[in-house]
């Protein structure tokens, strides 16, 4: 059995049955308290019966965690977005668009992904609707002309369709009508077309504004490096995460915020995937139970509908542990809605401190104290709220201290300490003469 580890003491099976509570745990605290290692890291030493979803900012996290969830029975992959080049994984958000609707559903997760608390609420929506139809119109139209060549379509071509965009003010035209044209032609009425008419006969103001709204949101996935993580064989299957026990490691880059974008679109396809699978099965519930990660949550952009997704997560066999600042910073990205049907649909919540004047008065209204004396919570020191239960001041879960964790360790350092085996091909003498092969040099 799966158990999260919350606080010293408080320590729980994760599992709907044994305690009738939802898995979704949200975990609040200022930057250092320790919310990744207390709670995500432990959680990760205490699962072995559930698909895991990591981000890590170190490798070194992967190469901890990897082995022990290999020891488990794991097929343990790597999606290195920092150094998409060293990647064992790729990931293509096309691979996840099946239907006209996945279109128009990606096309507003790639809007929604890159929408920054700095634009957020400053445009008009006329504006966010009618990008979202040019990114649904390109991705449907690279869809059919690779159906056409019977290829598969990737969002590599979908980026480099719309660089050639170009408008001609003259004739109120772009130079991809024709292609849209013909696509009309070959499928009378297809998504492709019927999207594309946003933009026909746009005056040239009209056009800019629309044209920089779709500019702002690509610009995030057009990185010359991240193409190699589209183009790679190898993907990334959040399918069979709900059929065989996987544990998907996302590293990313702490300095590197334009990744975000990317991150938050591949939650979205994530979950969405999960959500379809499961309804697939006889009891509309995945065979392997998945529980998604999600550290600095609200920091940049949003996952589209996802305040939508947390509300059946329990029914499919999906869990999330949510790792963010405060409770306004996920208004801040959620809106005031948005982030309540969040908070309400976490049955469990960590408070590890903070000095937000909001969540503080949320956590006063929680445990019935004066808002100065919450903010003042002891280093070390955390609340935690079950629903159904009385609240708990504890000291935060030493995860270091965790037996399997010190022998995860001791592991490591014991294979550090074995000396390499010498090859047998090392103790052979060389022969004088050259072979054949021996002739060309080894390099240089």
């Amino acid at each position: 059995m799966d158990y999260t580890c919350l606080a010293e003491g408080c320590v729980f099976p994760a599992d709907f049955a044994a305690t009738g509570l939802n898995l979704n745990e949200l975990v609040v605290g200022a930057t250092g308290c320790g919310k990744t290692v207390s709670t995500a890291y432990a959680r990760l030493l205490h699962t072995e019966e559930s698909s895991v979803v990591i981000p890590a900012t170190k490798r070194v996290i992967v190469d901890q965690f990897g082995d022990l969830f290999r020891s488990r029975g794991y097929e343990v992959q790597v999606l290195d977005f920092a150094h998409p080049l060293e990647s064992a994984y790729g990931y293509d958000p096309l691979d996840y668009i099946l239907t006209d609707e996945d279109v128009v559903t990606s096309a507003r997760s790639i809007m929604l992904a890159g929408d920054t608390q700095e634009r957020r609420g400053k445009e008009d929506p006329y504006w966010v609707d009618s990008a979202t139809d040019v990114i649904a119109a390109e991705i449907a139209l690279i869809r059919l002309n690779a159906d056409q060549e019977g290829e598969s379509a990737c969002f590599r071509d979908v980026i480099k369709l719309h660089r050639s965009l170009q408008y001609d003010s003259c004739k109120y035209s772009t130079n991809l009508d024709t292609l849209f044209e013909r696509a009309n032609r070959v499928v009378p009425g297809c998504l492709a077309y019927t999207k594309w008419q946003v933009l026909r006969g746009l005056p040239p103001k009209t056009f800019a504004c629309v044209l920089s709204m779709v500019n702002q949101a690509l610009s995030g996935y057009a990185y010359e490096s991240l193409m190699t993580i589209y183009d790679r064989k190898q993907k990334v299957s959040f399918r069979s995460m709900g059929e065989k026990k996987t544990a998907l490691f996302l590293l990313t880059s702490p300095m590197n915020r334009t990744l975000q974008s990317l991150l938050n679109l591949l939650y979205a396809d994530c979950f969405r995937t999960l959500f379809e699978a499961a309804e697939q099965n006889e009891n509309y519930r995945l065979k392997v139970p998945v529980h998604v990660i999600c550290d600095d949550f609200a920091c940049g952009s949003r996952i589209a509908h996802f305040e939508d997704y947390i509300s059946v997560f329990r029914a499919a066999g999906i869990s999330v542990t949510l790792l963010l600042q405060s409770e306004s910073q996920l208004r801040s990205i959620y809106n005031d809605y948005g982030a309540t049907t969040i908070i309400n649909n976490c049955d469990t919540y960590v408070f590890m401190g903070s000095q937000d004047p909001e969540t503080c008065r949320s956590i006063s209204q929680r445990i019935n104290k004066p808002v100065p004396t919450v903010m003042s919570l002891p280093l070390e020191q955390v609340y935690v709220f079950r629903r159904g239960a009385k609240p708990v001041q504890a000291r935060r879960y030493q995860t270091f201290e965790d037996p399997i964790y010190k022998n995860m360790l001791a592991k490591k350092e014991e294979v550090k300490k074995t000396p390499a085996k010498k090859s047998s091909a090392a103790k052979t003498p060389r022969k004088s003469g050259k072979s054949k092969v021996e002739a060309e040099p080894d390099g240089i």
